[in-house]
Parts: C-alpha cells; structure tokens; sequence
C-alpha cells in the first residue's frame, strides 16, 4: 500500500505512526491494497460483511472513496493491515459526511487504533462538512462512536451524528 491520490490531498501522503506501537495508518491509493480480504475474512468471522463491501464496491465502481471529501485509510502493523476507517458523501444529506466501514482486528482493539482512524478523518472533514454522521451496528461501536464525542439519534438512516463547528 502506497499513500495515493484518493482523499490524499485535504489528508497529506505522509503517514502517521502512533506513538510506541509501530501502526501506520495512511490513505490508500488508488487501488486497495491487496491484503484487505484478509481483514475482511477476519471481520466477517466476528460477524461482520461491511470490510468485505469495501472489496466489492471497489471492484464495481460503485464506491472509490473519492468524490468530495471522501477519503478511505488503512492501518498496517509491519505491512500487514490491521484496521480501516473510510468517510463518504451522507446519502441523505449532500453537504454532509458519513463515516464508514470502520473496523480494527481484534487483537488490536483498545490501542488508540480506531480512535485515530477517526481522528484523522474528522480532521479531514472539517475542510468539507458541519456534519458527520455513523450508523454504528453494535454496542461497542455506539459506544466507541459516543466516546468519539457522536450524539445518538433516532429515526434517521443514521444512528448519531457529530456537529464540527
């Protein structure tokens, strides 16, 4: 995995390691890497297809992570990735941002990864949108979303949203 040109430019090309744990988390390029089957294989084991629709939206065409301020990073132990947080146009609202198709390998969890992850796609985002939503699918990511500073909502296609300004 290079850093590449999509969502690359708001983002930057370098790529960050966090402090003590050797985990680099950059954006992709402008193809997937080649191990994100391996994460997905991984996810979907813990129940979870939303890793494996990045492959198959990627391959479509359906979704590149890049229209306007839509970006899509990946976290790599040792060149192994380990994690990937993605950030797409609301589908309800055209002026706001969506996070999406988060997901850190369990023994990885509870290292500061998907905060990150989030981070620095919120940081992103601050140049495109107010509005950031999620729609978090479990009890962990409602409260991972929360502690990220997201108000719960309901009756939305989203479950919480996160004002920036």
């Amino acid at each position: 995995m290079s850093p590449g040109d999509i969502g690359s430019e708001a983002l930057g090309t370098e790529d960050l390691v966090l402090e003590g744990l050797g985990i680099v988390i950059a954006p992709f390029g402008n193809r997937l890497a080649s191990d994100i089957g391996l994460l997905a294989e991984a996810a979907r084991q813990e129940g979870y297809n939303h890793i494996l629709r990045i492959a198959e939206e990627w391959s479509a065409g359906t979704n590149r992570f890049e229209r306007r301020g839509e970006s899509l990073l990946g976290a790599h132990d040792r060149g192994r990735m380990i994690g990937v947080g993605g950030m797409t146009v609301e589908p309800t609202r055209a002026d706001w941002l969506r996070m999406r198709r988060f997901y850190v390998s369990q023994p990885y969890r509870g290292k500061g990864i998907g905060r990150r992850l989030a981070e620095r796609l919120l940081e992103h985002a601050r140049a495109f949108t107010p509005v950031v939503t999620v729609h978090a699918g479990s009890d962990d990511a409602r409260r991972f979303w929360q502690a990220m500073g997201f108000q719960p909502l309901t009756g939305e296609s989203y479950t919480h949203s996160l004002r920036l300004a």
